[in-house]
């Protein structure tokens, strides 16, 4: 799945704070990290670098994960890329929703960090 060199992964998230500190995390892990505040900003981010893998907070402004998940997945260029999503509302039926739309993960903040960076080591094979 991965080209030649780092991974690349695209962070969708509209907390700045969460934002750094993902892709902070991202990076100390050895992935290229490119930024994204919200899901309209996310879906021209992913036209532009074709990322690896997404990991997109779901309830954003303008557009929201479920959203923009639908528009990824409806670009053939980027339709196999997984995309790991977060929320803090993990009902069953957010999850459902998510799951439908096209995402690959639905994890629950507070994210368990080890767990999700096994599951992105997994899913990239690195």
């Amino acid at each position: 799945m991965i080209r030649n060199g780092t991974p690349i992964i695209l962070v969708i998230e509209d907390y700045a704070d969460s934002r750094q500190l993902l892709s902070s995390l991202l990076r100390a892990n050895g992935y290229k990290v490119v930024e994204a505040r919200d899901g309209r900003e996310g879906l021209l981010q992913a036209y532009r670098v074709t990322p690896d893998l997404i990991l997109m907070d779901l309830a954003m402004p303008e557009m929201d994960g479920v959203a923009a998940t639908r528009h990824l997945r409806q670009r053939q260029s980027l339709a196999r890329i997984p995309i790991f999503v977060m929320t803090a509302y993990g009902t069953a039926d957010v999850k459902q929703d998510a799951l439908a739309a096209g995402c690959a993960e639905v994890f629950a903040k507070p994210l368990e960090i080890e767990m999700l960076l096994g599951k992105i080591r997994e899913t990239l094979g690195a």
